[in-house]
């Protein structure tokens, strides 16, 4: 347990917090004191105590009460020295300190890079931006920050990029005027490889997404969102092709193509067998 008397509250719960315990855990009580407001009297367990990080703690604050907002008559104590009334206020003392607490630090709740995570939503409905859920938190910060800047280039090949490079965390290649698939057409397409029946295809309208990652190396969820995110930033009457980072030669499959391809280790070309005279048959 770390040692947090005598520093304000908003530092001693964040000391706690680095120490890897729980800010929901950490209980407040106040208490008169001779010493700054909001600064740390007491602390359960002490200093030094070796505790499980899921230990309740319990920090004790200075704070004037609010009994000395009443009338003299009301601040007297009673008979025995105690304050019937004063322990009494207390409560409603703790309500005013946490809405005060959050007034005062309201405008980190406008600057996406501050702002607590509840409120990004909120924060992003500012700019129109609506935010997929399952995105990791600080790529939402930043999707906020850059929202501007999105929104002036967008439908271009910089506004593409710097939303994609936002999501994926590198910065993917745009091929414009280009689209690998040519169509079924006979004398210039392999079957099986890029024999596709495409509608008529306009190169001008056409580009090529490349993400510099393997295609392995990304989950399936996020190549849908990446498909999303394109399709929602393109002009809508583009077409696109989306693609990743080339395995390994080795991995790469090799087309059978006449004159190129080997079978059982004889290279085979039109009009001539290796190994055999042409004239022998």
């Amino acid at each position: 347990m770390p040692e947090v008397s005598g520093i304000s509250l908003t530092n001693a719960r964040l000391m706690l917090r680095n120490a890897g315990f729980d800010p929901e855990r950490i209980a407040v009580r106040y208490q008169e004191a001779y010493r700054p407001a909001d600064e740390v009297t007491g602390q359960s367990p002490g200093p030094g105590t070796l505790v499980a990080v899921d230990e309740p703690v319990e920090l004790v604050v200075a704070r004037r009460s609010l009994l000395h907002s009443l009338p003299q008559v009301f601040q007297k104590a009673d008979r025995d020295g105690g304050h019937f009334l004063r322990e009494f206020l207390w409560i409603f003392d703790h309500i005013a300190a946490d809405i005060q607490r959050k007034l005062d630090g309201i405008h980190t709740c406008f600057d996406p890079r501050e702002a607590p995570p509840e409120f990004l939503d909120w924060l992003a409905s500012w700019v129109a931006l609506t935010l997929d859920q399952g995105w990791p938190e600080e790529r939402k910060r930043k999707l906020i920050r850059k929202a501007i800047e999105i929104y002036e280039w967008r439908g271009t090949v910089r506004g593409l990029k710097i939303f994609l490079s936002i999501f994926t965390g590198v910065e993917p290649k745009l091929l414009e005027n280009r689209f690998p698939y040519k169509g079924f057409r006979v004398g210039q397409v392999r079957i099986g490889l890029d024999s596709i029946v495409l509608p008529q295809v306009n190169l001008s309208h056409c580009f090529v997404v490349e993400v510099p990652s393997r295609y392995t190396d990304i989950t399936n969820e996020n190549i849908l969102k990446i498909h999303d995110i394109i399709r929602m930033e393109k002009p809508v009457h583009t077409m696109y092709v989306l693609t990743f980072a080339a395995a390994p030669a080795s991995d790469q499959l090799q087309p059978f193509v006449i004159g190129l391809g080997r079978v059982g280790g004889i290279g085979v070309i039109a009009g001539e067998r290796h190994g055999i005279p042409q004239d022998s048959e």
